[in-house]
């Protein structure tokens, strides 16, 4: 059985996650050490970055899979982690308060599909965060990758708080 680990970035996974980023026609949203990486043995297969926006509220500011490692389940399973509980991949998250949190993200192109089948639906830009809901505006490529917000609710199994 393949074993996937899911954990924060090192800058060992700096070239990377890097390159499995431009591939995906994004960067780095922050410092390396924010970001989490999955890995199958040593090699780097994706990577993402989540934020804690407000109180219960996380932003997934970037997402990629490896180009050769998509369509194998490999997404979705990064990604059903990282929604389940948001703020173990959110490096200075508060946790939860509530019995509800929100996580959104800015899908392009194709990848809207992706987030549908992993329980995220379309909301409206200003349900998401500041700067967030304004990012797609001004860019030249905003009408090849269709911008479109989404969320993801859930609840925690247990309510969390972090000290």
């Amino acid at each position: 059985m393949v074993e996937y680990v899911i954990r924060f970035a090192q800058s060992d996974a700096e070239a990377e996650l890097r390159g499995i980023f431009l591939e995906s026609g994004m960067d780095l949203a922050g410092e390396l050490q924010e970001h989490v990486v999955i890995r199958k043995q040593d090699e780097v297969i994706g990577g993402a970055l989540v934020t804690q926006t407000s109180p219960d509220v996380y932003h997934l500011t970037v997402f990629a899979i490896k180009e050769s490692a998509r369509s194998r389940g490999i997404g979705s399973l990064l990604i059903r982690d990282l929604v389940r509980e948001p703020w173990k991949y959110s490096l200075n998250a508060s946790g939860v308060t509530g019995d509800r949190f929100t996580v959104t993200t800015m899908a392009k192109g194709q990848s809207v599909i992706f987030y549908r089948k992993n329980g995220f639906s379309p909301c409206e830009p200003a349900e998401l965060a500041d700067p967030y809901r304004g990012q797609c505006d001004a860019c030249a490529e905003r009408g090849d990758c269709n911008p479109l917000p989404m969320k993801y609710g859930g609840r925690p199994a247990a309510v969390v708080r972090r000290g």
